[in-house]
């Protein structure tokens, strides 16, 4: 029981005894593209020449189940990927991370030549029914077996058996259909008899279930941990249980392609949010179904300020690339990535104090006003930190909406006027705008558009958007690590606190105490209009 009695300790609290989000890597924060799937390497390649030549910033290429040789495991379909290896050092030249998919069945295949089953079999790793045999159900690759994450040994090999991929190249791992998932037994009904170790208590499904996408994370994360000590873990799961903040990210899974399941987007995020897990996002125009293109950008006006932002689409659908409906959406598509990456400062900040403190990065308005009656029941509105607040469009052939502005001063971020908070308001947003507001009494560090992360640098010049109080002042704060090691975890990170006051602005920071001015030419206040 977390007495609070604020909502912000009670998630801390929360978080305290679960764990915390650790950072990933900072290229994850980056655009992400996947297709269910590729179907060869020059499918790959063709899409992120295509992003080149439309000049939309791209991060990572997630590959689907197609690369897998029959859908094993850690095995690569050679006819159609024959030099995974070549392939990840020509995405990487070109600034792109892949990331590979690896499901929770592993191919039942007795006799057979796959090691990873056969050492599965030979080290009594599976999980099995109560009278000693292998359960074996039946995903991607037909009948399946299933790892007994509760054996400390299994999950061990488990998350070594990723440097059969890293050796490749591969830099993040996808869990997916990991609730497990089971053709045969949809219900779970077969599943009752499956009996895990658990610490030698030999414990049916029905206690476990729950537990094993949350374990098999465990054991990835862990298992990347040892492979590559310098390098942060990057572990994207469908499914988890309290504590999977700890090992992975999180998206919701295999959404429609319809207004109602982008409007369904908002609580859910703020929902795992307040449920530690901080890190979430959604198949950008959604995975099943058709999505147009005032859909697939409107959804953009939404994924560009979530924490994982992918496009994603079934392999039976349409194409879903930003480019896809015409240059009108793709125009306005890439406007939002390209601010996304402007906000890049500001967004890695709340994303290290969600790693600090288990106050999400995508908000409630409620979280931050739990006094204010008229935020019950608000989930059409959201925060990202405390600063920023998005009022999206979600409704067809809307270009207006009314919304709600919580207590305090609010400056539209596109018009730069100024708003009393505590009322509802009417705003105009056509097709290229998502109504943005930003608190006053807040800055915004802000980067310059670039097409990877990896070119924002310690070198890169920061920039100051300051938006003052009636007191004409305001404050905020800047964290700078080197987005990729661990290192920050031994204190090697720099936060600074930002203070505007009389014309003025000022840095310290955690590594020097003393204020140091910035230059009027690295900050611009926004005059209320």
């Amino acid at each position: 029981f977390f007495y609070g009695p604020s909502m912000k300790k009670v998630v801390s609290r929360y978080t305290e005894l679960t764990g915390r989000m650790p950072l990933p890597p900072k290229w994850t924060l980056g655009n992400q593209q996947c297709r269910w799937s590729y179907a060869n390497e020059q499918q790959v390649k063709d899409v992120v020449l295509r992003y080149e030549k439309e000049m939309i910033p791209l991060e990572a290429i997630q590959l689907d189940i197609h690369y897998m040789d029959g859908y094993r495991n850690f095995t690569w379909a050679r006819q159609r990927f024959p030099d995974p290896t070549k392939l990840t050092k020509w995405l990487g030249d070109k600034g792109v991370k892949v990331v590979g998919i690896v499901d929770a069945g592993v191919k039942y295949e007795p006799g057979g030549k796959y090691d990873v089953y056969n050492e599965g079999v030979a080290k009594n790793f599976f999980l099995k029914k109560s009278n000693s045999d292998l359960y074996i159900g039946k995903v991607w690759p037909g009948e399946s077996v299933f790892v007994d994450y509760t054996l400390p040994d299994a999950s061990k090999w488990w998350g070594d058996l990723h440097g059969k991929l890293l050796d490749t190249g591969i830099a993040g791992i996808w869990n997916d259909m990991n609730e497990p998932a089971d053709f045969e037994s949809r219900d779970g009904e077969k599943w009752k008899d499956v009996v895990n170790y658990d610490e030698g208590r030999f414990s049916k499904h029905d206690k476990m279930r729950n537990l094993f996408a949350l374990l098999e994370c465990k054991a990835t994360y862990e298992g990347l941990q040892r492979l590559r000590p310098k390098e942060r873990p990057y572990v994207i799961t469908r499914s988890g249980y309290a504590g999977i903040q700890r090992y992975a990210t999180m998206w919701t899974g295999d959404s429609n392609s319809t207004w109602a399941s982008l409007a369904l987007c908002l609580p859910m995020f703020e929902n795992l949010g307040l449920s530690g897990e901080t890190f979430v996002g959604a198949d950008c125009g959604g995975f099943s179904g058709r999505a147009d293109g005032e859909l697939l950008t409107r959804w953009y006006q939404v994924a560009f300020l979530t924490p994982f932002l992918r496009n994603h689409h079934e392999a039976n659908g349409y194409d879903q690339e930003p480019w896809r409906f015409g240059s009108r959406y793709t125009d306005i598509i890439r406007k939002y990535i390209n601010l996304r990456y402007q906000l890049m400062p500001y967004l890695y900040t709340v994303l290290a104090d969600a790693n600090e403190t288990g106050i999400p990065w995508f908000r409630p308005l409620i979280l931050e006003n739990q006094n204010d009656s008229n935020v019950v029941n608000i989930e059409d509105e959201f925060l990202v930190g405390s600063s920023l607040l998005c009022a999206p469009i979600l409704k067809e052939g809307a270009c207006a909406r009314d919304l709600y502005l919580p207590e305090g001063d609010w400056y539209d971020f596109n018009s730069g006027i100024k708003y009393k908070g505590k009322q509802y308001i009417s705003v105009i947003a056509p097709l290229d705008t998502v109504p943005l507001f930003v608190k006053a009494g807040s800055i915004l560090p802000m980067a310059p558009v670039v097409q990877h992360l990896s070119e924002q640098t310690e070198k890169t010049a920061i920039t100051y958007q300051v938006y003052p109080d009636e007191a004409g002042k305001a404050s905020g704060q800047l964290y700078e690590d080197d987005g990729n090691t661990p290192e920050y975890l031994q204190g090697a990170f720099e936060r600074s606190t930002l203070e505007f006051n009389q014309g003025k602005l000022s840095s310290s920071s955690n590594k020097n105490k003393s204020k140091t001015s910035i230059s009027t030419t690295d900050f611009k206040v926004i005059s209320s209009k």
